[in-house]
């Protein structure tokens, strides 16, 4: 079976290298794509290819009018009754955060949710990647490159019932599959985001006249504070030339740099011992443990002034000693640390790690020789910049990070959201406090507290404070722990405001003040824009107590001159809109055909004459008629139209003669006419190439036939092999080449239906196999076919000069033509399904079957019922047309008798043996598309195999 599919290809490939005779026409094309039927809503490799409409309501025949069978449930709805999903896409870094919604579906009770399905890729209309996401409406892309542009398409399914044509017949499940449109996207880092103030002030105000639509509520917070600790490594490391206050205390290890000058000149470094004492030439032991830096001049200057006199000293600390502490609870990286003896507790912290999430920020504690000697709150430091409990570390002491305590979130619009720990009874103001108080964008009419009540159930709390009470009420709110205070932002919809847009110099919002009325927001002409619609204007309201939308249409011109009627008074929310001319009024153009450079339809001016319009079409051609042009005028009388013409001559029109030169009206159409018999340069010239005298381009005059320009080439040579005479024309060539493209793009869905239809049509897996390689062998042939265009041959019989003048094929010559005329070939071509596809030597009077016969006859896939002949000038000669034997012959114009095997080849004759493939039903379909694609393979091209 693989082997019959492979050689189908074969043959049709080899089908691009012969001459056209024949195309589909454009009735074929129909009628093919009315059997056929339209295929939309598809998936090909997991891209969604169409859409689909809510099916609820219709009948089973609206449903299945125009589909192809029941297995193909590809619907198509006029547009105007989709249902849709909207979807939003927010980025972050790394990830986009998408959210959705269903508008226009209304699923009856016991309908299935819909189930979705994202698709997402780097190009647009190309989704590499595919995700289910089950029902929910919101989800995280993760693991996203930043700075990269996603495409993100949301796909919807599921099942719906829908009522039969009768109200007994059960209703029948039809699948209903939704999509979005495709949104972009891009993640960046969180530096280059933007603040939540610079997003606010970012996004476009809105007035009650839009649609609002209110954004989700942000929960997404970070605990504060642990931040702090990201860069602990770097923070924990102290270095020996920090600053050494006059409080530190001495101890072994440490390094001390004694200077005396004057009686004695002496340089000591000394080191505390274990026993805490320092060694000096001459003086002997200084004990130094426990004292601090700024006692220890003293102490040293008093043990050497016992023997020498007349000096001064200077004593300065050199290597600072190292000791042990142990940092344990919950904490990154609990351990022992060796620190700097100038190290704090949030040094050490910082070298630990830091607290974990899990672990408390605000009752830290300091523990030395057993015993709690400081509880840090570390939110005193990150929130007020106090250090005053950092206490120094000693050798031997242990800071304990014990269990987060009591928790509270808050969110919404307040300057600092975030997750804040408790300490003691907090009421709401403190922790609204924490959070850095309510932005000037929070509602503060309405707090809301959820709280979990009696580890049992989530409640709700709302508080709505009075004007001026606000922190008193709120004092009296005790914050539990694990709940969440939500800060709502104000109404996004601007008030007390009025709105103008359309054709005018400043459109936006404007003040409302009581007693406005429209010339306050345009006091004058300079307000609008040129071309402005003077003669109405409209006005949208929103009437209460429902705030539905009405509109008004005022005179703006009588406003603006002081008419109080047309002036009428404005209320909060109006939006007044502006129209141009253009959308207002039917824009009056005038025509202009002909001899132009650019002849067509142009907008009319007053005053508009005839040499206007003919400077803007960009002046006349050479070969324009200036002595007459005509111009078509309509006259309405009586609700009747009549068309005027009237004659004038350019030639004084555009010499500005008022009496030729006269002014337009609007649909006014000019006519210039061309001169008689003139050809333009591309139309002046036709080639003869091949087997004639003095091959070359010629020069035509207008109605010169093709008898003519081949006298004045010569005639033929005596090698001329006229049955192979190839003309071709480029009128012809663009006909073909538009049948061509219309007949690939059709082939090409239909091979794209196929590969849907694949499992449901091949009965084994093999032949599952075999029909997919054959569908993908078509789709190369077709990639293959639209680089390759159509020649534009005109079959055309020539015969001798003297009787070519009474033969039809006695052309009339178009600019452009090609006649090229080769030598005897002395070749036959025998191609497709036989034992040996080869070329042969022309051999007088041989037949059909001989050549047939000396290639190997035909394989036992052939079809030797459709064999055919592609003569050498392009035409076809089929065995269907050899009825009973009987035939006939167009040259002689006569009869024919004998088997279509019998007949006699002419030099440069090729036999075509098509592949049979009618032996499953799945074969016949492919069949019916090679058969299309064969004749375009015809149709484009460009070689004669054999014609040397």
């Amino acid at each position: 079976m693989k082997k019959i599919l492979s050689n189908s290809m074969l043959t049709l490939l080899l089908l691009l290298v012969f001459v056209p005779a024949f195309a589909l026409t454009a009735d074929e094309m129909k009628k093919i794509e009315e059997q056929q039927g339209m295929y939309t809503g598809a998936e090909k490799q997991g891209i969604p290819l169409g859409e689909l409409n809510e099916l609820k309501g219709r009948s089973t025949s609206d449903i299945t009018k125009g589909v192809p069978s029941d297995k193909d449930k590809s619907l198509t709805e006029p547009p105007g009754n989709k249902a849709r999903i909207f979807m939003k896409t927010e980025p972050g870094d790394g990830l986009i955060s998408l959210s959705w919604d269903i508008k226009g579906l209304q699923q009856k009770p016991g309908d299935p949710p819909l189930k979705y399905t994202l698709f997402y890729g780097t190009e647009s209309g190309s989704y590499d990647k595919k995700l289910d996401v089950g029902n929910v409406r919101d989800y995280k892309l993760r693991g996203l490159k930043n700075h990269q542009v996603y495409y993100i398409k949301i796909q919807g399914s599921t099942s719906i019932q829908v009522k039969q044509e009768t109200d007994e017949a059960e209703p029948k499940a039809v699948d209903l599959v939704l999509f979005s449109r495709e949104m972009t996207a891009i993640p960046l880092p969180t530096e280059e985001q933007g603040s939540q103030l610079e997003k606010s002030f970012a996004r476009n105000v809105t007035t009650l006249q839009d649609n609002l639509e209110a954004d989700p509520f942000k929960r997404d917070l970070k605990q504060f504070g642990y931040d702090f600790f990201k860069n602990s490594l770097s923070t924990g490391i102290l270095t020996d030339n920090l600053p050494v206050g006059g409080d530190y205390i001495i101890g072994p290890g440490d390094s001390l740099r004694i200077d005396l000058w004057g009686s004695v000149q002496a340089r000591y470094d000394a080191t505390v011992d274990r026993n805490g004492e320092i060694s000096l030439p001459k003086v002997g032991t200084v004990k130094v443990w426990g004292i601090s830096y700024a006692q220890a001049k003293d102490v040293i200057n008093k043990a050497i002034s016992r023997y020498f006199k007349g000096y001064e000293l200077n004593v300065t600390l050199g290597r600072l000693r190292t000791i042990q502490v142990f940092v344990v609870g919950e904490v990154e990286s609990p351990g022992t640390y060796s620190v700097s003896s100038l190290a704090t507790v949030i040094n050490a912290l910082s070298q630990a790690g830091g607290p974990s999430l899990n672990g408390s920020l605000r009752t830290i504690r300091l523990l030395r020789g057993g015993k709690v000697v400081q509880e840090i709150d570390l939110y005193d430091m990150l929130l007020g910049g106090d250090r005053s409990k950092d206490l120094r570390l000693e050798n031997g002491d242990t800071i304990f990070v014990p269990v987060i305590g009591p928790v509270a979130a808050v969110a919404g619009e307040v300057k600092r959201p975030g997750i804040y720990e408790l300490k003691g009874t907090t009421n709401l103001v403190q922790i609204l406090q924490l959070a850095g108080g309510i932005a000037a964008s929070g509602d503060t009419g309405r707090l809301q507290v959820e709280r979990i009540e009696g580890n049992s159930a989530r409640i709700v709390l709302d508080y709505e404070p009075k004007a001026g009470q606000m922190e008193e009420t709120l004092a009296k709110v005790t914050i539990h722990d694990r709940d969440m205070i939500k800060v709502f932002p104000v109404f996004k919809a601007l008030r007390h405001v009025v709105g103008l847009k359309g054709n005018v110099a400043r459109p936006g919002e404007y003040q409302y003040k009581d007693g406005m009325r429209v010339t306050d927001i345009i006091p004058s002409y300079t307000a609008l824009l040129p071309d402005s619609y003077l003669e109405s204007a409209e006005i949208s309201r929103l009437v209460s107590p429902d705030f539905h939308k009405e509109t008004l249409s005022i005179n703006l011109r009588k406003a603006m001159e002081g008419d109080q009627k047309e002036n009428i008074l404005l209320q909060e929310q109006d939006t007044i809109r502006v129209f141009s001319r253009g959308e207002m009024e039917e824009k009056p153009v005038v025509s202009i055909n002909g001899q132009v450079l650019n002849p067509g339809t142009y907008d009319y001016y007053q005053r508009m004459t005839v040499r206007d319009l003919v400077t803007a079409a960009g002046s006349l051609k050479r070969n324009a008629y200036l002595d007459n042009a005509e111009l078509t005028r309509i006259d309405v009388v009586h609700g009747k139209a009549n068309s005027i013409r009237v004659d004038i001559n350019l030639k004084k029109a555009m010499s500005g003669d008022p009496e030729q030169n006269i002014q337009l009206q609007p649909d006014d159409v000019l006519i210039v006419r061309g001169v008689v018999e003139w050809l333009d340069a591309t139309d002046r010239f036709v080639t003869l190439k091949g087997e004639v005298r003095f091959p070359g381009i010629y020069s035509i005059a207008k109605g010169e036939k093709l008898d003519s320009v081949i006298s004045r080439a010569g005639g033929f040579t005596d090698k001329a092999y006229l049955k192979g005479a190839k003309f071709t024309r480029k009128s012809v060539q663009e006909s073909q080449q538009k049948r061509m493209d219309e007949v690939i793009s059709r082939s090409e869905q239909d091979i794209l239906k196929k590969q849907g239809e694949l499992a449901s049509l091949a009965s084994s897996k093999e032949e599952l196999e075999a029909t997919k390689a054959s569908l993908e062998g078509l789709m190369k042939g077709l990639e293959k076919l639209k680089l390759v265009k159509a020649e534009g041959r005109v079959v055309v019989r020539l015969v001798p000069l003297n009787e070519l003048q009474k033969s039809p094929y006695d052309l009339e010559m178009m600019g452009g033509d090609i006649l090229d005329i080769p030598q005897t070939p002395n070749v036959i071509n025998v191609m497709g399904q036989v034992y040996n596809p080869t070329t042969f030597v022309h051999m007088a009077g041989g037949s059909i079957a001989s050549y047939l016969k000396n290639a190997g006859g035909p394989t036992r896939d052939a079809e030797e019922d459709e064999m055919y002949i592609i003569k050498a000038d392009g035409s076809v000669d089929s065995r269907q047309q050899a009825t009973f034997g009987i035939h006939w012959d167009e040259v002689s114009k006569s009869w024919t008798f004998g088997s279509f095997m019998s007949k006699t080849m002419d030099p440069g004759d090729t036999l075509v043996v098509p592949q049979k493939l009618e032996r499953t039903a799945w074969l016949r379909e492919i069949k019916d598309i090679t058969t299309i694609l064969s004749q375009v393979a015809l149709t484009a091209a460009t070689v004669f195999i054999g014609l040397k």
